[in-house]
């Protein structure tokens, strides 16, 4: 073994001369690695000095301690991994009008690119998130308390991490995060009983955690945590510069946490200060665990391994010093791994082995990276088409790169997926600065489950496709190690119907007796043109067309559904049906390509005749399309046109939810808002958050209102929360459209957020409700003469209701529009 790593040795000095006898451009770029690849191998390297797994628990995407996780991987390069509860879809979106399941798939998107950015790995336990909840007790109620532990207890002995963080502890804030903080503490113990949920250990094996911890926000620990006595605590300070990155562990933090662009806005940089330091309170440990230091910088501190796998897993180095003070030194580097390899480091005897094989299993892949990225060797996938389609033939690559300065010999490449495992025939070396290609011809299997829209599998495990896997066996002077990648492919029908628009599909007395108008969007999957049917069909609609789209294009279809009836019953029609089926089919239809179920809804709601109206979006169609649901003639105003144009035509200008957080420029026009309520006009206000909404000399935002509305962040979370009328005279509830408690039925998720505290007595209050064993909150809809006209602030989720097509929020929605001057008739 000593004459082939010498051998090996002098190979290396060999090419080291041929690389310093390039023109100087080249060496330079070969001794001065461009950062991103420094930090790369970098990590690689550290990786191989820390054996240990430690996991933060979240209910949501952005709820996990993503400062704590980077330091952990990118200083001392423990394995992290994150478990969410949820995938956050019931929040709000503040970049975009996806709400609900399609929220959730982006939420879930951006918490795998946080996660790249921290270095840990996501994990989802796919409960529903319902919105905001205020006790524990309801979230068990919609979760399932033993369901909710049986999965928290089935990914700890699947992941098996050492320490268990989490954020939330069990008595305060959001239900979700109390039921997450009660259960990881109960999970804690039980993932190491075999007595409990016994089923899944012919999936996975009992698995103990050492240590958990909750975070220390400056409550009282027993309180926090159940735990008495003096706290042991960890702290965390994310100031520390990283010295391969250029920036300190809370920038690269905040980076990843600015990846959750739906829950933004979020800080551009750090405060000048630094950070927070970050405690946290050891609440559970087992007995056989070693005492947690006092002076313990991680929470991994002062915990041992078995000693014949300690003795298996030491991290290799260079003359006893660390490998990371080799990182300008590539070749050097290169034989170090190499040799480590060769001596079996990361293995041991079956034995040993079998005592933690998870561990050894992260260690010897941890290994293998740095071989591949010290080599410069790397494997990616790719296919034709962008979806794989059941029962189509599909061409899935594999190429290997060698961005390195050797020749890398090629000893298997092969891929796995589609329920085959299958070798590729590729070239038996890839020289440097070259990348070798290998194909295989698959056809996709027929019962391959369809896996979009990704919103329909946000829960049963296809949320983000198929998974393919390429994976490389290479060899460096007899040396062996693996490369792999998965990549996640969607499973399409031929023909995708991406979306219908509008849907719910939502018709008044003003619009009922109009055809059905609107736009069916469509992606053909297929590398040949598509001939077929695009049809829709209700009870007592039925209409379609012949529908041609070329090889891997996309298709819009503006339909216009009409029916033979006479006009007179058209609205009765409507009103009885209850939904319609758009279709893509064969020219001879048979069962349907692809389909989509439109709601069709009914509101008996109508506004005041010849209503005006102007109106701010944030983010979403829903005013727009709420509007001309309504027969309303209605404008979308930019902001520009609030600061400049003639506002008189308009009888009412609506600001969207956190308008004045959308369009923040919008603050500088707001004089010009109230004079047009001042002049006559009735301005309508949807709810805005308080450090949206209140008064701030620091950030230049003045009172918004022309008397004062100081918001809190009281909420109501019950849809089914009684609502109160306290002016059941008022217009508001009267004209044009009666309003009744049935009109309050049936909502959708929540009452309303960010309630007003303080408003001045000139402001009619209209509604009141509460949750269950709650003070009343009766500032949810303000209304107070301004001048000539009318100011409405509202903190009612109407724009969930409106979204949904639910008819009473239609009808409240066209008593608030038609507020105000001209009243005398309706539609």
């Amino acid at each position: 073994m000593m004459t082939t790593f010498l051998k090996f040795r002098a190979f290396l000095s060999v090419l080291l001369l041929v690389v310093l006898a390039l023109p100087a451009r080249v060496a330079t770029q070969t001794e001065q690695p461009e950062k991103p690849e420094n930090a790369a191998l970098h990590q690689a390297l550290v990786d191989l000095t820390n054996p240990w797994t430690v996991m933060c628990v979240a209910a949501h995407p952005d709820d996990e301690d993503g400062s704590t996780l980077t330091v952990l991987r990118r200083k001392y390069g423990v394995h992290t991994v994150s478990l969410f509860s949820t995938f956050g879809e019931g929040g709000q979106n503040a970049v975009g009008p996806e709400l609900y399941e399609d929220l959730g798939v982006i939420r879930a998107r951006e918490t795998i690119a946080a996660s790249e950015v921290q270095g840990s790995e996501p994990h989802f336990l796919g409960f529903r998130d319902f919105g905001f909840s205020k006790s524990a007790e309801e979230t068990f109620r919609a979760w399932g308390e033993k369901e909710l532990l049986r999965r928290m207890v089935l990914n700890i002995r699947r992941l098996r991490p050492d320490v268990i963080i989490t954020n939330h502890d069990t008595t305060s804030g959001h239900g979700h995060h109390q039921a997450t903080g009660r259960m990881i503490i109960e999970a804690f113990f039980e993932a190491g009983d075999a007595t409990k949920f016994p089923e899944q250990l012919s999936q996975v094996s009992v698995w103990q955690v050492k240590r958990l911890f909750v975070r220390n926000r400056g409550q009282d620990p027993a309180t926090a945590t159940g735990k008495e006595g003096p706290p042991q605590i960890v702290s965390i300070n994310p100031n520390e510069m990283d010295p391969v990155r250029g920036m300190t562990y809370a920038q690269q933090a905040l980076a990843a946490l600015q990846k959750h662009a739906t829950q933004g806005p979020w800080p551009k940089t750090v405060p000048p200060n630094g950070a927070r330091v970050i405690r946290y309170n050891l609440v559970k440990q087992t007995t056989s665990a070693p005492p947690l230091p006092a002076d313990a910088k991680t929470f991994l501190d002062g915990l041992t391994l078995p000693d014949a796998a300690a003795a298996r897993l030491v991290a290799p180095t260079i003359e006893g010093k660390p490998l990371t003070q080799y990182l300008d030194r590539r070749l050097e580097l290169l034989v170090a791994l190499l040799s480590s390899k060769r001596r079996g480091a990361f293995s041991a005897p079956k034995d040993v082995v079998d005592t933690d094989p998870h561990r050894f299993k992260l260690m010897a892949q941890r290994l293998d990276n740095a071989l591949a990225t010290a080599a410069g060797a790397s494997v990616s996938i790719g296919s034709s088409g962008s979806a794989l389609v059941p029962g189509q033939p599909a061409r899935l690559s594999a190429t290997l790169t060698n961005a390195g300065m050797a020749e890398i010999l090629i000893k298997q490449l092969k891929f796995r997926g589609l329920g085959v495992e299958q070798k590729l025939d590729a070239a038996d070396k890839t020289l440097p600065g070259t990348e070798t290609q290998a194909a295989v011809n698959v056809t996709v299997p027929k019962n391959l489950t369809i896996s979009v829209p990704s919103s329909e599998h946000l829960y049963d495990g296809r949320l983000f496709g198929e998974p393919l896997v390429a994976e490389g066996e290479l060899s460096m002077e007899g040396v062996s190690f693996t490369v792999a990648t998965e990549a996640h492919r969607e499973v399409a029908p031929a023909v995708e119907i991406v979306a219908v628009e509008p849907s719910p599909y939502v018709s008044t007395p003003a619009t009922s007796q109009k055809p059905l108008e609107f736009t069916v969007r469509l992606k053909n999957h297929l590398p040949s043109e598509f001939r077929g049917l695009l049809r829709v069909r209700g009870q007592t609609l039925e209409t379609g067309r012949e529908l041609k789209i070329g090889p891997n294009a996309t298709d819009v279809q503006n339909m216009v559904v009409r029916t033979a009836l006479p006009l007179s019953t058209l609205a009765q029609i409507q009103a009885r049906e209850r939904s319609m089926a758009v279709t893509v089919d064969l020219p001879i239809p048979k069962d349907p390509i692809a389909k989509r179920v439109v709601p069709l809804i009914y509101a008996d709601a109508i506004v005041v005749s010849g209503r005006k109206v102007g109106y701010i979006p944030s983010s979403d169609q829903t005013l727009q399309r709420s509007l001309a649901a309504l027969g309303v003639d209605a404008k979308e105003l930019t902001v520009d046109e609030v600061a400049k144009a003639d506002l008189a035509p308009f009888h009412t200008i609506i600001i969207d939810n956190r308008g004045y957080q959308a369009h923040p420029e919008l603050i500088a026009s707001n004089n010009r808002l109230l004079k047009y309520v001042e002049d006559g006009g009735t301005l309508l206000v949807f709810y805005h958050r308080t450090n949206e909404w209140n008064p701030n000399e620091q950030r230049n935002r003045p009172q918004l209102a022309p008397y004062p509305i100081i918001i809190d962040d009281d909420r109501v979370t019950d849809e089914n929360a009684p609502v109160s009328f306290l002016q059941p005279r008022h217009p508001l509830l009267n004209f044009p459209n009666k309003i009744t408690q049935l009109d309050f039925a049936n909502w959708i998720q929540e009452r309303g957020l960010y309630f007003p505290r303080e408003w001045d007595p000139k402001y009619t209050a209209v509604l009141s409700t509460n949750d269950k064993g709650e003070p009343p909150l009766r500032g949810g809809l303000l209304v107070a003469p301004y001048g000539r006209g009318n100011y409405i602030y509202t903190s009612y989720v109407w724009y969930r209701q409106l979204r949904a097509g639910l008819p009473g929020g239609y009808r409240m929605f066209a008593n608030l529009i038609s507020y105000g001057r001209r009243k005398e008739t309706t539609e």
